[in-house]
C-alpha cells in the first residue's frame, strides 16, 4: 500500500509538472493546473484503499488475503514499483528543472499600493471595455502600468506613479515604439485583471510593470516586462540608487527594455533629458502631474505645487508647459478662473516653457489650442504639428489636433486623428465620443449612436448627451428629442443652478415647434440677464437659426469654440448656410483656414448672390 501510493504522488508530480509547463503555451488558464492538483490529491484516497484491497502478483491482481510468505515473484513485482516510482519522480525533477531554470517565468503583475489619501475608483459601468483590436497586434507595442508603491509611507504613491510616467514619456520618444497613453494604462491601477487580458484591452504585445521602495534618499526599484501573449517574463530587472539619480535610473530601466524588445524593435540607444537639478522642485513637479491627470477638484492643488515647482526652479520647462496645460483646462471644471484669465495665464506658462525648451510637446499642444481660440488657425496647425513631431505616442495632442479639425469642418482629416488617439488611449471615453461626433457629422447615425453610448459608459457624459441630442432632433421636435434633452440637462455639470431653469424652460419647444415663440422669449430675457454667456447653442437647438448666428456674433468674452465643435451636424445645415456664418468664420480665422488647406468637407462656399456655404448636409 505505502508502495502504491509513493508511485501515485511520483506519478502526481511528473503530471502537475507537465501540465504547468505546456497549459499556458496553449492559452489553459491557471484553473486547469489548479483543479488538476485537487484531482489527483483526491485520487491518492482511491488508490490507498486499492492496493489495501489487491495485490500485484506474477499472476496478476488478486484480493489481499493479508500477510504472505516472501517468495522471488514477490520480491521481483516490489522492485518494479519502486523502479518505476523511482524514474517518475527522476522525469517530474528533470521537468520542473526545465520549467524553473531553463524556460522564462511566467509572472502576473504584483497587487498595487496606494496611498490612503487617494480619491476612490470610479463607479463600475455597463461595458467599458474597448472591443478587441482589429487585425494583429503590434508587437512593436508596450503599456507601461502604475508601479505599485511599496514604500514605507504611503504618501509616496506619487513617486511610484511619477517613476512609471517618467518611463512610459521616454519609451514613448523611441522611435517605431508605440506606448499605450498613461489615461488607459493608469486606469487599470485597481483591477485584477491578467497580463493577457491587459494586452488585450490596451491593444497592446508587451506590459511594464514594477514597484517602488523609498526608506529616506535611498530608492529600490524592480520592473518586469511581460509578453502579453504568452504571458512569459521578457525581462526583469531590480535597481537600487540614491533618489539624486532618478533620471540615470530612468534612462538605465528605459534602455533595458528596448533592448529586450531588440529583435523587434531594432537597436536603440535611449536618452533622458535631466529636467532639473532641483530634486525639490522634481517631486513638487510629481505631485502636480498626479494631480492634474485627476483633473476636476484636484486642478487648484496641482497649479500650487506646479508654481512651487517653478518658483524653485525657473528653468524646469516640463513644470512650466503641465503648469500651462493646468490652467488652460481650468476653466472647463470650475469658475476659479474666468476663459480670458486662464487663457492669458496659460500662454505666459507655455511660452516660459518654450523659451527654454522650443519643442517641449506639452506646451506646444496648450499654445496651439490657444492660437485656435484666438482665430489663428493656420499657426494653431503649424504647432500642433510640431507637437505631434516631437511626441507622436501623445493621445491629448492628437485629439486637439483633431479638434481643430473639427472646428474648421475638416470632419474626415478629423476621423483620423481621433482614431490613432483612441488606439494610443483605448480606455478615455472622450475619444469614443469624438469618433461618434464625425460619424453623426457624416451622417452614420447608427455608429454614432454605438460611440457616443461607448464614450457616455467610460464618463464622458454630457458631451455625448449633447450630440446625441443633436441626432434626435435630425427627425425633427417630438418625444424622442425630448428625452435626449433630459438626459443631457441631467449629465452636463457645467449648467449652474441658476441658468438651469432657463434650459428647463425649453423643454417644452424641444418637443413641439409650436412652443418655439415661448422658448425665443425665454432666451431673449436670458441673453439680456446674462450678457457675458454665449446663448447661440439654446437658439440652435430649438430651430431658430437666424437668432441663432445674432447671438454668435454679438461680442462678449466667451469663445466660440464649444459652437464650431458641433456645428457641422445636419441638423445646424441652415445654420451654416446663412450669409452671416461667413463673418464669424472671418472672424474665427476658419475663412484663412480654408484658403490654405481647403473648404470644410461637405460644404463649399459661393460669392453668389452673396459669399455663403452651400452645404450637402
Amino acid at each position: 500500500m505505502f508502495r502504491a501510493g509513493l508511485a501515485w504522488l511520483a506519478l502526481s508530480w511528473l503530471l502537475i509538472a507537465i501540465a504547468d509547463m505546456l497549459f499556458p503555451a496553449f492559452g489553459f488558464p491557471d484553473a486547469v493546473v489548479r483543479w488538476l492538483i485537487i484531482g489527483l490529491a483526491l485520487g491518492l484516497f482511491p488508490v490507498l484503499l486499492f492496493a489495501w484491497l489487491f495485490e500485484l502478483t506474477p499472476q496478476g491482481l488478486r484480493l489481499d488475503r493479508g500477510p504472505q510468505a516472501e517468495t522471488p515473484e514477490n520480491a521481483r513485482s516490489a522492485r518494479r514499483t519502486d523502479q518505476l516510482t523511482i524514474v517518475l519522480l527522476l522525469l517530474a525533477v528533470g521537468f520542473s528543472a526545465v520549467k524553473q531554470f531553463v524556460l522564462p517565468q511566467r509572472v502576473t503583475p504584483p497587487p498595487q499600493v496606494q496611498a490612503p489619501a487617494a480619491p476612490p475608483p470610479p463607479a463600475p459601468v455597463p461595458d467599458p471595455r474597448p472591443p478587441a483590436p482589429a487585425g494583429p497586434v503590434d508587437p512593436r507595442s508596450i503599456a507601461v502600468l502604475p508601479f505599485a508603491n511599496l514604500s514605507p509611507d504611503p504618501a509616496n504613491a506619487y513617486l511610484a506613479d511619477g517613476v512609471a510616467e517618467e518611463i512610459l514619456n521616454v519609451l514613448a520618444r523611441v522611435e517605431g515604439l508605440k506606448v499605450a497613453s498613461r489615461t488607459s494604462s493608469f486606469s487599470l491601477r485597481d483591477q485584477r485583471v491578467g497580463v493577457r487580458e491587459i494586452g488585450r484591452q490596451l491593444g497592446v504585445a508587451n506590459v511594464l510593470d514594477g514597484s517602488v521602495r523609498r526608506q529616506d534618499d535611498q530608492l529600490r526599484i524592480t520592473a518586469q516586462l511581460v509578453s502579453a501573449e504568452t504571458d512569459q517574463q521578457v525581462w526583469s530587472g531590480s535597481f537600487d540608487r540614491q533618489l539624486t539619480d532618478i533620471f540615470t535610473l530612468q534612462e538605465e530601466i528605459a534602455q533595458a527594455i528596448t533592448d529586450a524588445l531588440a529583435d523587434t524593435l531594432g537597436v536603440r540607444t535611449v536618452e533622458v533629458r535631466r529636467a532639473t537639478a532641483d530634486l525639490e522642485a522634481y517631486e513638487l513637479y510629481l505631485r502636480g502631474r498626479q494631480l492634474f491627470a485627476q483633473r476636476g477638484a484636484s486642478l487648484p492643488a496641482a497649479r500650487e505645487l506646479l508654481e512651487q515647482a517653478t518658483a524653485a526652479d525657473p528653468r524646469f520647462a516640463e513644470a512650466w508647459a503641465t503648469l500651462a496645460g493646468v490652467l488652460y483646462v481650468t476653466p472647463s471644471y470650475s469658475a476659479e478662473l474666468s476663459g480670458a484669465e486662464a487663457a492669458q495665464l496659460a500662454a505666459d506658462a507655455a511660452a516660459r516653457a518654450l523659451v527654454l525648451l522650443p519643442d517641449q510637446p506639452d506646451a506646444l499642444a496648450v499654445s496651439a489650442r490657444l492660437a485656435a481660440e484666438r482665430g489663428e488657425r493656420v499657426a494653431a496647425a503649424g504647432l500642433i504639428e510640431r507637437a505631434l513631431q516631437a511626441d507622436p505616442n501623445n493621445a491629448n495632442s492628437w485629439t486637439w489636433h483633431g479638434l481643430g479639425l473639427i472646428e474648421a469642418g475638416h470632419i474626415r482629416a478629423a476621423r483620423e486623428s481621433f482614431v490613432r488617439a483612441q488606439q494610443l488611449d483605448p480606455l478615455s471615453g472622450i475619444h469614443f465620443g469624438w469618433i461618434g461626433a464625425v460619424q453623426l457629422f457624416e451622417g452614420d447615425h447608427a455608429a454614432a449612436e454605438q460611440s457616443l453610448k461607448r464614450a457616455h459608459a467610460l464618463g464622458w457624459r454630457g458631451p455625448a448627451s449633447f450630440l446625441k441630442l443633436k441626432m434626435a432632433l435630425a427627425d425633427g421636435p417630438g418625444a424622442a428629442a425630448g428625452r435626449r434633452f433630459d438626459d443631457w440637462l441631467h449629465d452636463d455639470g457645467r449648467i449652474t443652478a441658476e441658468q438651469l431653469e432657463v434650459h428647463e424652460a425649453l423643454g417644452p419647444a424641444i418637443r413641439d415647434a409650436a412652443e418655439r415663440d415661448a422658448a425665443r422669449a425665454v432666451l431673449d430675457a436670458a441673453v439680456q440677464a446674462w450678457p457675458g454667456h454665449d446663448w447661440t447653442q439654446l437658439y440652435l437647438l430649438i430651430g431658430l437659426s437666424d437668432e441663432a448666428i445674432v447671438e454668435a456674433l454679438r461680442p462678449k468674452p466667451v469663445s466660440s469654440q464649444r459652437l464650431l465643435l458641433t456645428t457641422w451636424a445636419s441638423v445646424d445645415q441652415a445654420f451654416r448656410e446663412r450669409p452671416r456664418f461667413m463673418e464669424l468664420a472671418e472672424r474665427d480665422g476658419l475663412v484663412d483656414f480654408w484658403d490654405q488647406f481647403g473648404d470644410p468637407d461637405f460644404c463649399r462656399r459661393v460669392s453668389e448672390p452673396v459669399p455663403r456655404l452651400a452645404c450637402e448636409r
